[in-house]
């Protein structure tokens, strides 16, 4: 490299150079080859070009001596280092919660098939879970060149004491735990673990599988091939189109569902929706509904069709406190069988339940320990590793305690009617066409013409039309 580009200055003499880094951070001394019969360099003579190209500091005189001593010459050497300045480090949170992948990629399987609904599946906490750790910031040090300027470090950016809720606070470890099940959302300002999903646009296969322990709020539609699980509520303001839904509560649609195979809506509390086509519903409580065609339908309370034109057309309609409609079939006899009260299935249904409660329960109990042995791990050495595990553990455990949840509500609903709860099952309607058939605690009637304000009940000889 040439003199000019390792920044040559000559001060007081030709023959004593001094040449300076670019970043002003080291100082070299070069000594040229004296002429013959020439004195050699003294002490002196050398720190004043020293002193003269501005060096101070600390400077390296033995190495100077021994360069005058022992004629080294034409070889620079180094006389002088500044002390670095470090800046400081900037505060951060470091976070152990499944953070969603913001550029939506599906996952590809071991066999090489795409899994879409591994996009953007929604992660959730349990009570006592570490969910952040804040590392304050560390202070720089101040520095200094060979020319004696001082260097300052940039002031390390550091954070206040976010505002919290559902959270807990550890001070001494700075760090961040849930107090309750729920999602976790979590800024430079806020940390908050809430029981309500909320989602502000439609649900798509590309967002994917939503499995949540709370509710789930859905500010748009659900298009088709979407799973939800909820252990609360779910509340949808648009339509649902060949998505399924399981909620432990209630299930509260804006607009309509157009199922396809094997769509269905399992809820364990009401089911309020517009319109019902081709799905398979199970209720514990109360539906509510303009218009149902195609539908099988399983209701812990009763089944009600609002608005003027509701109607219930094709389908199997079961409804254990009765049904409150107005049109049923229609005009070209399609057949639509409707029943209420208790049906000879029941203790099939209740033994069919319990089976599979008591299975839910043996894979939540084995979720529980998973669970909690990965949330230890996570505590003790968190990792992504570990944070991935556990983020599937939380899928699979929403899953099962929203159908768990689900299952025993209907299963409650089975059991008053066992206990003799005391109502009186009726179908009402102000349209029946031919081709209904209406059963009520076990006795049927098939309608073979057309009528009009009619009301169905059953008394000892079987049912009774008012």
């Amino acid at each position: 490299m040439s003199e000019e580009a390792e920044g040559l200055e000559n001060f007081a003499n030709n023959n004593i150079q001094i040449i300076v880094s670019d970043d002003v951070m080291e100082a070299f001394l070069l000594l040229r080859q004296p002429e013959d019969n020439s004195p050699g360099y003294t002490m002196e003579e050398v720190m004043n070009v020293i002193t003269a190209n501005g060096i101070k500091g600390e400077i390296d005189k033995k190495m100077i001596q021994s360069m005058i001593n022992d004629g080294i010459y034409d070889i620079k050497q180094l006389i002088a280092k500044g002390h670095p300045m470090r800046n400081g480090i900037d505060a951060f949170f470091e976070y152990f919660f499944h953070e969603q992948d913001k550029e939506g990629k599906p996952r590809i399987l071991d066999d090489g098939s795409v899994d879409y609904t591994s996009v953007h599946t929604v992660g959730t906490v349990s009570e006592g879970d570490l969910i952040a750790k804040y590392h304050p910031s560390v202070p720089g040090h101040f520095g200094y060149n060979v020319r004696g300027e001082l260097l300052k470090p940039e002031q390390p950016r550091a954070y206040p004491v976010p505002q919290l809720m559902g959270v807990r606070y550890d001070q001494d470890t700075y760090s961040y735990y849930a107090t309750l099940d729920g999602k976790v959302e979590a800024t430079f300002s806020r940390i908050v673990v809430e029981g309500t999903l909320e989602i502000k646009k439609t649900v798509s296969i590309a967002y994917g599988n939503i499995c949540f322990i709370g509710d789930v709020d859905i500010k748009g539609d659900v298009d088709s091939g979407v799973e939800i699980y909820a252990t609360g509520s779910v509340k949808i303001k648009g339509t649902v189109q060949g998505s399924s839904i399981v909620a432990g509560e209630n299930v509260t649609i804006g607009g309509g569902i157009i199922g396809k195979k094997d769509t269905h809506i399992n809820c364990g509390g009401n089911l309020t929706v517009g319109f019902m086509q081709n799905v398979s519903v199970q209720a514990g409580g109360d539906v509510t509904t303009s218009s149902t065609f195609g539908c099988d339908i399983y209701c812990g309370g009763k089944l009600k069709t609002s608005g003027s034109k509701g109607s219930i057309y094709a389908g199997n309609i079961y409804s254990m406190h009765g049904i409150d409609g107005h049109v049923f079939g229609n005009e070209k006899g399609i057949l639509t069988y409707v029943s209420a009260g208790k049906r000879s299935e029941l203790l099939t249904d209740r033994m069919s339940l319990l089976k599979e409660v008591e299975e839910l329960n043996g894979k939540s109990q084995g979720i529980n320990s998973r669970e909690l042995m990965l949330s230890r791990k996570m505590k003790e050495a968190p990792s992504s590793v570990v944070e991935n595990a556990l983020h599937v553990i939380r899928k699979d455990k929403a899953r099962i305690l929203a159908e768990k949840k689900q299952k025993e509500e209907v299963l409650n609903a089975i059991n008053r009617l066992f206990a003799g709860e005391s109502f009186v099952a009726a179908i009402k309607g102000t349209k029946f066409y031919r081709g209904v058939t209406v059963s009520i605690d076990m006795k049927e009637m098939d309608i073979d013409r057309d009528m009009n304000r009619v009301t169905f009940k059953r008394n000892e000889d079987g049912i009774y039309v008012i």
